[in-house]
């Protein structure tokens, strides 16, 4: 995780990964086939974690904005206390490229239908992918400006934010 996070995919070698693990290239190799397996199995790791922290926030909220405010409080909690898995996800080094439609891809899919199904079931299913999918892409853009600030406000403070800006539109911060 710790070599991935930091160099990226493209920037990782085999034998850095294998000497942070603690083990040889060849034991490296005999649980995974190959880089890319290795990487696309901490992508999915951490998607899922993050899927189920995200789930277990919203449990048992029926508000709409209650659960937007957990659901995104729980997202950037998560980054806030896992920022090499948000690099390994997030970061400049994660691979965009169609050959890894498993990789920080998978991630954006899961999350996606992970808050599609949060949402409303009398919203158009199609619908709700859709606003599912902005929704990550949005939380993703302010967790990279706000990880990059020496001062930023806690997480709850920008997931209530957020909130307000979903659930009101820009009209919410002027009431």
């Amino acid at each position: 995780m710790t070599v991935f996070s930091e160099h990226g995919y493209y920037g990782a070698s085999m034998n850095e990964v294998a000497g942070h693990a603690g083990v040889t290239k060849p034991v490296l190799y005999q649980h995974f086939p190959s880089k890319r397996d290795l990487y696309v199995e901490l992508v999915e790791g951490v998607s899922r974690k993050l899927g189920d922290q995200i789930t277990d926030a919203v449990r048992g909220n029926t508000e709409p904005r209650l659960q937007a405010e957990a659901a995104l409080g729980a997202y950037f909690t998560f980054v806030e206390q896992n920022q090499r898995e948000f690099q390994l996800l997030f970061g400049s080094g994660a691979p965009r490229a169609d050959e890894f439609g498993s990789g920080s891809r998978l991630v954006e899919d899961h999350m996606g239908d992970t808050i599609a199904g949060l949402l409303d079931h009398r919203i158009e299913a199609d619908v709700r992918l859709l606003v599912g999918r902005a929704i990550v892409g949005m939380s993703e853009g302010v967790c990279h400006h706000w990880l990059s600030q020496d001062s930023r406000p806690s997480a709850d403070s920008v997931a209530k934010q957020l909130a307000v800006l979903l659930m009101d539109g820009l009209g919410g911060f002027t009431r």
